[in-house]
């Protein structure tokens, strides 16, 4: 076994290289900045930058704000007790036990609050002496804000990564995957085996969540004005009615037909999702470079499907079978023909996201 060569090292980790250079210049920004001020702990505006730095800008500012609201429900429950119970040990240990039930049962409720139990605690614990309490509160949230204003503008500015790039990835990962799939279910009509992959099917619905995350952190992008990604927000819904699509159709095939039946529909189906493979490719590399999707000859493919089906209906075979079975023999079709209209639906909308290209209103001169 060879070691790999630095240059196709440094060329395969390039996203988190700079990750890691837009953390470092966040930080060093971050402890000049406090120095600068002279906030006495601003030690937590350096350790906010590196916790909400995010590989989006979308994602950066986020976390920037979930830390920020967290910080000042945290700040503000721990300032209380630090105002209203004595600093012996009796009320310290009371007042530490009251804020961490209070701020993690509202965490468990709201997420946003994750970090209020942590910030709550630290500000009653770590209180310097003689300083007010509610000067101690503020300047922690002074800091917090400082670190997160210095992360959002790092990510901005230092290898600046827009949401719109992550979603595009994701979903040609989801999209990938999905491929896959189709493949294996050809075939799985072609040799009439029940397809065993729901690693493949967990593996998708692990993807799609990404890249709904994706698009969350895109639209609050879009939303501040940080910049516009230009994808609908219904791509990763039609992702999920694809992927559900094939669940079905593995459902389905989860039994075999009888010969006669097989002979008519295994054919076309596997061609057609050999067809449907094409055409997840097609959308995929339409979107990685925001054209339109070439689809030139895709309805003539797919009408050999529906030829089929009407030749299964003329040898009036369902008659042979019982109602479990023409229900999954129908039910597969009906899957399919939903595949191709949900793909010709997010082909649509990736021709949609072609003629609205990304665009970034307070940021153009760094688009690219």
């Amino acid at each position: 076994m060879t070691a790999e060569a630095p240059a196709g090292l440094l060329a395969r980790r390039q996203a988190e290289l700079k990750q890691a250079a837009r953390t470092t210049v966040g930080a060093v920004a971050a402890y000049i900045a406090y120095r600068l001020i002279g906030f006495e702990q601003g030690y937590w505006a350096v350790f906010t930058v590196v916790i909400v730095l995010q590989g989006s800008i979308g994602g950066t500012l986020g976390a920037a704000i979930d830390r920020l609201i967290g910080t000042i429900a945290g700040g503000l429950l721990g300032g209380l007790a630090l105002v209203l119970l004595p600093h012996t040990l009796a009320g310290m240990t009371f007042g530490l036990g009251l804020i961490t039930v209070l701020t993690t049962f509202a965490a468990a409720i709201r997420p946003q609050l994750r970090v209020a139990p942590v910030t709550a605690a630290i500000v009653l614990l770590s209180h310097t002496p003689g300083i007010a309490p509610e000067r101690f509160v503020l300047d922690r949230i002074a800091e917090i804000a400082l670190g997160g204003v210095i992360g959002v503008l790092t990510s901005m500015i230092v290898f600046p990564a827009r949401s719109r790039e992550l979603v595009v990835a994701r979903a040609e990962k989801v999209l990938d995957g999905c491929a896959a799939v189709m493949r294996t279910l050809a075939v799985g009509f072609e040799t009439g085996a029940e397809p065993a992959i729901p690693g493949e099917h967990a593996a998708l619905r692990k993807a799609l969540a990404a890249t709904e995350a994706a698009m969350a952190d895109a639209e609050r992008e879009k939303s501040s004005r940080l910049a516009d990604h230009g994808i609908p927000t219904a791509v990763p819904r039609t992702l999920w009615r694809i992927r559900n699509d094939l669940a079905q159709v593995t459902r389905g095939l989860e039994g075999a037909f009888t010969p006669a039946v097989a002979a008519i529909l295994a054919p076309a189906a596997a061609q057609l999702l050999r067809d449907e493979a094409d055409y997840v490719g097609r959308c995929g590399t339409a979107l990685a470079a925001g054209a339109d999707v070439a689809r030139e000859d895709i309805a003539e493919r797919y009408a050999r499907f529906p030829a089929a089906v009407e030749a299964l209906r003329g040898a009036k075979l369902t008659q042979e079978l019982d109602f479990a079975a023409v229900g999954r023999l129908f039910g597969v079709i009906f899957a399919l023909e939903q595949l191709h209209a949900n793909l010709t639906d997010l082909a649509d909308r990736i021709d949609e996201a072609a003629e609205e290209p990304a665009r970034t209103p307070l940021l153009r001169f760094w688009r690219r």
